[in-house]
C-alpha cells in the first residue's frame, strides 16, 4: 500500500509506504525491515514506536455498510497483532528492481483480552443466549456479525506522550474456544485470544489512523 501527497512545507509530490504493523515489537520490526524498508530504498524512514494499547471498541456495521451501531467495549486491551494478506508484483528493468506494488486483499487481527465476556461475544459471533438461564449455545448455522473495531495505542515520539488511534472498518470475529489448564506452583493469568478477518469496506477502506 502507497500513496502520494504534496508537501506544503516543500511543494513537491512525496510517495509513502506505511509498513506499521499494529503489535509489532522491535524484533518483530527487525524481521522484517529488509523486506518492508530496505528493499524499498527509501531517501527517508521515521520509525515510531509505541508504548501501551488500551481501548478496545466495536460497533456493529449497518446494512448501508457505512454506519454503525452503538459503540461497545469488547474487552480489557493486552495484546494486537495485524497481519496482513497482500497482492504484490515487482517490476525488473536493467537488472535492478523499478517498481514494487503492494495491494491489500485481507488481514488477520489478533487481539489479546483479559476477558471473553459473553454477552459481547455471543452477539459478535453470532450464537444464541438462553435469555431464562443465560445458556449460551454455539451452532453450525451462527453468522458472525460485521463491526468496525478500533483501539488506541500511547507513543512517544521526540520524548513527547501521544495518542494513535487506530480503526479498521469492516472486521468479523471468527468462533473460538480459550485455553486453560491446572493451577501449579506458579500463579499465572491465562487470557483469551481472539482473531477477526480484516475487509475493505464499500468505499475500499480496510485502515484508518489518526
Amino acid at each position: 500500500r502507497q500513496f502520494v501527497y504534496k508537501s506544503r512545507l516543500f511543494g513537491i509530490n512525496i510517495k509513502a509506504i506505511p509498513v506499521g504493523i499494529c503489535g509489532n515489537t522491535t524484533v518483530d520490526m527487525l524481521k522484517r525491515i529488509n523486506r518492508d524498508v530496505v528493499e524499498q530504498k527509501p531517501e527517508m524512514v521515521f520509525i515510531m514506536a509505541g508504548i501501551g494499547l488500551k481501548n478496545f471498541k466495536y460497533a456493529k456495521l449497518n446494512s448501508d455498510g457505512a454506519t454503525y451501531g452503538t459503540v461497545k467495549t469488547l474487552a480489557g486491551a493486552i495484546e494486537c497483532k495485524v497481519t496482513l494478506d497482500l497482492s504484490e508484483a515487482s517490476l525488473y528493468a536493467d537488472d535492478a528492481l523499478k517498481e514494487q506494488v503492494s495491494l491489500f486483499k485481507s488481514g488477520t487481527l489478533t487481539a489479546g483480552i483479559d476477558d471473553d465476556d459473553d454477552t459481547v461475544f455471543a452477539e459478535l459471533l453470532g450464537k444464541t443466549t438462553d435469555s431464562g438461564t443465560g445458556m449460551v449455545t454455539s451452532n453450525t448455522e451462527d453468522t458472525p456479525i460485521y463491526v468496525g473495531f478500533d483501539h488506541i495505542i500511547p507513543k512517544m515520539v521526540s520524548g513527547v506522550k501521544k495518542y494513535k488511534v487506530e480503526f479498521f472498518p469492516k472486521v468479523k470475529f471468527k468462533p473460538f474456544m480459550a485455553d486453560a489448564k491446572t493451577k501449579g506452583d506458579n500463579l499465572e493469568f491465562a487470557t483469551p485470544s481472539v482473531e477477526a478477518t480484516i475487509f475493505e469496506n464499500d468505499s475500499g477502506d480496510w485502515e484508518k489512523h489518526s
